[in-house]
């Protein structure tokens, strides 16, 4: 009986020393709409080593984007990784511009801060998004913002700018693979 208890402590103790890493791996950036306001087709994901890719490059933002435009972000699951995506109830909502910008961008501009030249929102509220020439340098995504119950598999990011007739003008999509491994 002792050693039945003795098994299980081990064991239990065993897997709560077990963690699970996540890792983020890019398969390709694309802009599909609003090249008369934003021309960001110098990004690219490439191969950094034999085990990353990065997203590198430049673009511009032609205009200044402000509270006359609203941002969405949809995100699609892939279990196969054979390009049936289905819709993942992630998502953030509609939102004006400039509440993004000071809200849900400023909370996690730390994930980019180093690798790129996009403004960093402090205690001034920033509004609007100034136009410019932005770049990006060698960003491999941390996969430790991404939420354990995340299954591994194939995701596509969908970043939506609509006017506020809720015309999409501006997308960029993202593709990825989420792996998740023990160590």
């Amino acid at each position: 009986m002792s050693s039945i208890l003795v098994l299980t402590d081990l064991l239990l103790f065993i897997t709560s020393a077990i963690a699970i890493s996540i890792q983020v791996h890019l398969d390709r950036f694309e802009q599909q709409k609003g090249f008369h306001l934003v021309n960001n087709t110098g990004y690219r994901v490439r191969k950094y080593n034999r085990t990353t890719s990065v997203l590198d490059g430049a673009g511009d933002f032609l205009y200044d984007l402000g509270d006359e435009y609203l941002f969405t972000l949809t995100v699609a699951y892939s279990r196969l990784g054979n390009n049936q995506f289905n819709q993942y109830p992630m998502k953030v909502s509609k939102t004006k511009m400039c509440d993004l910008l000071n809200g849900a961008y400023k909370d996690i501009q730390h994930i980019i801060k180093d690798y790129s030249n996009f403004p960093q929102v402090g205690n001034e509220r920033l509004c609007p998004l100034p136009r410019g020439h932005y770049w990006v340098k060698n960003w491999a995504p941390d996969g430790s913002w991404i939420p354990s119950v995340v299954p591994a598999g194939y995701w596509r990011f969908t970043y939506d700018v609509m006017d506020l007739k809720d015309n999409v003008v501006i997308r960029h999509v993202v593709y990825g693979h989420i792996i998740k491994g023990f160590y």
